[in-house]
């Protein structure tokens, strides 16, 4: 019998990664290129018309002369700026198909070179084997014995019989005719296979390629002006429209929305925060013990009307349910989808990215018919320069166990929500999967001030404390907040717990000294260090005990993390980890003593991992320039993590003996410290062009 060998190398391989041409592409950017010429003479004739109101006076030339520069040049300069970014988008992802599509033909054509030969030896192996009397190979896909099998005699088959004199001769003969034969032919077989094996292989990561690039392309184009718009925007056409047009030109068919204010004050206001105005919800809240008490003596129907007429100053007063300031948020929503054109481009990714998360909460209710977890928006500010959020992950007004997380420098909400909301996600199914999935836990990733940028962009305000004490007035207000509204709720007080990374911790740590009332725990990852006029010691934080005499104050760093430690040595701030280690520069920062330290190193014994880097989410292959970076799921808050996976039970209070036997006391190591050298050491090196940020 024959082996039955594919011919067509598309039989041998799963899937493709070869769909659609390129030339569907290029008429796509051929489309957005026109577009980008019309929106440049668009563009030109308003300039010219401005021009041409020079020479002109009136009130109502001003005003228009304020809507073509302020809104028409501008919206078509966002509309050729998008157009841009999609047309060069479009040419990147034809040359990654195209290169997909090259390769992939190329596989095919080298699977099919690898089948003729199986072919060919299968041939060479039936004749060996019919001369032989072995038996056939059964499938293409399997290997030939490397070695002849001992050949059969025609003679024994007919019964004729041969002499015991004349088998091994004959056998011999048989040998000496196709061994050789034999041998090449399971070789060249072996071969063939073994190229098709690697070749699925490619194939399938040629598949992956086609997935990231279309996962890439889509993200491209999303992250453009009209793409944020088009996430930003209710569904369907007609809304899209709208608020396409909107944000472009503040009008639509002749109504103009440009003059839409946030309303801040109310009559009923002064019945909830003793004033008619609540411009200060944000930056000065009142006492969340009045604020709790005066809305519970409101009406349903006084409920209703401030959540509907002001919700920017109710979804960001600390004190209210948390199901009150979600409502109340996503109403502020839903007006800046109506008023788009009031959006900076840092808002408006914003929004774009709450709105994911919206969306994903929306797809698991029809599909799960829950989302998983429930989302609260929290706290939503767009008033200022930096754009503001706190997004929650459970039920906050009903868990046993909250967390509220403070992020580090970077990570204005506009920049870091994305990576925040996978790390809330992880956090809470790892509490989840430790607690039984009972609901009982919810996390607040709070993305609530103005961080310093990154030192590598040239900003060194990560070095000063001073964003650290702005955003930590806010930090403690809705910690309080959070201790009020669940006393005053019915529902129980769940454990507050604060967990913060880099410049967070050094943030939620003066916030620890500003609050009311004690948290229950309060975790440090990868610390930049904590600023020792303001906290001298643990002493001062207002966290519970876990043991008599000693703070739930937990504490790690991974070794592959130098970039913590080093922005601590060059602030002069106090090191929370003994073991962290900067070039030498750990060597400026004192070190606490008194905090529960735990590992970040992995335990294979538990498949759990190590953190390799500063990241709180790892990303690419390898971690970057001294630990900047962590690699793709070795950072602190990644699955499977030990990292993660202490702090879920630290969060949840599931410390069981082994894990807290693990834990190791940090002792205090006092320096001499030369407060601001490093500052002043990094600045020099900066003037000298020498810096080590290059």
């Amino acid at each position: 019998m024959s082996v039955y060998v594919p011919r067509d190398g598309k039989d041998v391989l799963k899937g493709t990664p070869i769909l659609g041409s390129t030339a569907e592409i290029d008429e796509i950017s051929d489309y957005l290129k026109n577009i980008e010429a019309d929106a440049q003479q668009y563009r030109r004739e308003v300039q010219s018309a401005l021009l041409a109101l020079t020479n002109t006076s009136s009130r109502a030339v001003t005003k228009l002369s304020e809507k073509l520069d302020g809104r028409l040049c501008v919206g078509a300069n966002s509309l050729q700026q998008s157009t841009e970014q999609g047309r060069n988008a479009c040419n990147s992802y034809a040359a990654e198909i195209d290169r997909i599509h090259t390769d992939a033909r190329n596989v095919v054509r080298d699977v099919e070179t690898a089948l003729t030969t199986i072919q060919v030896q299968a041939w060479e192996v039936e004749e060996i084997a019919e001369a032989i009397l072995a038996p056939v190979p059964a499938r293409w896909d399997e290997e030939v014995p490397k070695n002849m099998p001992e050949p059969q005699l025609w003679a024994d088959v007919y019964g004729t019989g041969v002499g015991p004199a004349e088998r091994p001769t004959n056998v011999a003969q048989l040998r000496s005719l196709y061994e050789t034969r034999w041998l090449g032919a399971a070789h060249h077989w072996h071969v063939a296979l073994e190229d098709i094996r690697g070749l699925q292989t490619k194939w399938a990561n040629l598949i992956e390629d086609r997935r990231d690039v279309e996962n890439w392309l889509r993200g491209a184009l999303s992250n453009t002006i009209i793409g944020q718009l088009l996430t930003v925007s209710s569904a369907g056409a007609t809304a899209q429209r709208f608020t396409i047009a909107t944000a472009l030109s503040g009008e639509l068919w002749g109504k103009s929305y440009a003059n839409a204010k946030i309303a801040m004050t109310h009559p009923l206001l002064l019945k909830l925060i003793g004033s008619k105005s609540g411009a200060n919800a944000w930056d000065d809240p009142p006492a969340p013990e009045l604020v709790a008490n005066a809305w519970a003596g409101l009406s349903a129907e006084e409920q209703a009307t401030l959540i509907a007429e002001v919700p920017w100053v109710i979804g960001n007063l600390p004190g209210l349910p948390y199901a009150v300031r979600d409502t109340a948020n996503r109403n502020m929503l839903e007006f800046y989808r109506e008023h788009p054109h009031m959006l900076s481009l840092d808002q408006l990714k914003l929004l774009s990215d709450l709105q994911e998360i919206f969306n994903r909460e929306v797809s698991e209710t029809l599909k799960y018919g829950e989302a998983r977890p429930p989302i609260q928006l929290v706290a939503l500010d767009l008033t200022g320069p930096v754009s503001k959020t706190a997004v929650g992950y459970g039920d906050l007004d009903t868990a046993t166990d909250t967390t509220l997380e403070g992020p580090g420098m970077a990570s204005d909400a506009h920049l870091a929500l994305e990576g925040w909301d996978e790390a809330s996600r992880n956090l809470y199914a790892a509490q989840s999967d430790i607690s039984g999935y009972t609901g009982s836990t919810a996390v607040i990733a709070w993305l609530g001030y103005d961080t310093p940028d990154s030192p590598f962009e040239g900003d060194l305000g990560v070095l000063s404390s001073e964003d650290a004490a702005i955003g930590a007035k806010r930090f403690a207000a809705e910690l309080d907040g959070l201790h009020v509204a669940r006393s005053t709720s019915g529902n129980g007080m769940p454990t507050v717990n604060v967990l913060a990374h880099s410049y967070g911790t050094t943030l939620a740590s003066i916030a620890l000294t500003e609050v009311k009332y004690t948290v229950s725990t309060f975790t440090m990852l990868g610390s930049a260090g904590l600023d020792t006029e303001i906290v001298p010691s643990y002493e001062v934080l207002n966290v519970a005990d876990a043991e008599p005499g000693k703070k739930a104050i937990y504490t790690t760093h991974a070794s592959g993390d130098h970039l913590a430690p080093l922005g601590a040595g060059f602030a002069g701030r106090g090191q929370p980890n003994p073991d962290a280690s900067a070039i030498g520069l750990e060597n400026l920062s004192p070190v606490y003593g008194g905090a529960f330290s735990f590992s970040s190193e992995g335990d294979p014994s538990r498949g759990l991992l190590k953190a390799d880097g500063h990241s709180t989410i790892g990303e690419g292959s390898r971690p970057g320039p001294i630990g900047m970076t962590a690699s793709e799921g070795h950072g602190y808050m990644d699955r499977r993590t030990q990292t993660l996976d202490t702090v879920a039970h630290i969060t949840t209070g599931m410390i069981d003996a082994e894990l807290e036997e693990s834990f190791v006391i940090t002792e205090a190591e006092p320096k001499t410290l030369y407060p601001g050298l490093g500052f002043r050491v990094l600045v020099e090196m900066q003037k000298a062009e020498y810096s080590w940020l290059h």
